[in-house]
């Protein structure tokens, strides 16, 4: 039996990306605080935190009472042993252990694309977030048709769950959510791609340093985004939100720090 290998947890991966484990590292975190503005003191949640480097950069540079949470047990201990007292919580993010509307912002970042089950999660998502909460997330998604998953995959990759732009927004949308912002940041991804490659002498021997398959995944160009929303509605009635009109949720220029 094959065991399952998760692309995030690989050295070869964090000698390039560090403990943050994305593209870009914090720089559309902050980009995502912009948007929402959360006053000191906010509780936020950050879903699938890793190691818990985001909890930390929430709670000392911006007095956030954040709280991570992620399945991975090894990367929490890391992080526990790393942090301290930071609080970081193993749990699942489609089953979180809390309570209705107690959060004000809930951070996702590499995250909802692994998930088997997206919509579950969303839900979950909007059940703990406060009317008028904030969901912030940052992942890829494919910009031209479907992905071809190979048929045997033994590890969650990022691209084998991703979907379109507009499928993204449908899932938001139903979830009871407002779309504020979408912006598209594809140069942090090929800026990534460009470092794996200069530190591994190409993509390929990358894929192979990290024991997964993730670069069979035949992906019409992935992209990567940020998107952020806001808890509009109660979970009875969003089933029935159309996809919100305009350039609202259409800004496609990136943004640098």
């Amino acid at each position: 039996m094959t065991n399952r290998i998760n692309l995030y947890e690989s050295a070869a991966l964090r000698e390039v990306t560090g403990a943050v484990i994305r593209p870009g590292g914090l720089a559309l975190t902050e980009r995502a605080l912009e948007v929402c503005k959360l006053s000191a003191g906010a509780r936020v949640l950050d879903v699938g935190c890793g190691s818990g480097v985001t909890v930390m950069h929430l709670r000392q540079c911006h007095e956030l009472k954040a709280v991570g949470l992620d399945l991975c047990w090894p990367l929490l201990r890391e992080g526990r042993h790393q942090a301290g007292p930071t609080p970081l919580i193993q749990g699942r993010a489609q089953a979180l252990p809390l309570g209705d509307g107690g959060q004000a912002a809930i951070f996702c970042e590499c995250v909802l694309s692994l998930l088997a089950a997206p919509e579950i999660a969303l839900a979950e998502w909007h059940r703990v977030l406060v009317l008028g909460g904030f969901l912030a997330i940052t992942d890829l998604y494919t910009r031209s048709g479907p992905t071809k998953t190979p048929s045997a995959a033994p590890s969650r990759c990022c691209i084998a769950g991703a979907v379109d732009r507009k499928t993204l927004l449908q899932r938001i949308v139903a979830a009871g959510f407002e779309v504020l912002l979408f912006e598209d940041h594809t140069p942090l991804l090929k800026q990534l791609a460009a470092q794996l490659v200069w530190t591994h002498g190409s993509l390929e021997s990358f894929w192979a340093k990290t024991g997964t398959i993730c670069g069979a995944f035949e992906s019409p160009k992935p992209g990567y985004y940020l998107l952020v929303a806001e808890k509009c509605e109660a979970k009875s009635d969003f089933r029935h939100r159309p996809l919100p009109p305009g350039n609202r949720c259409n800004r496609e220029t990136p943004w640098m720090s």
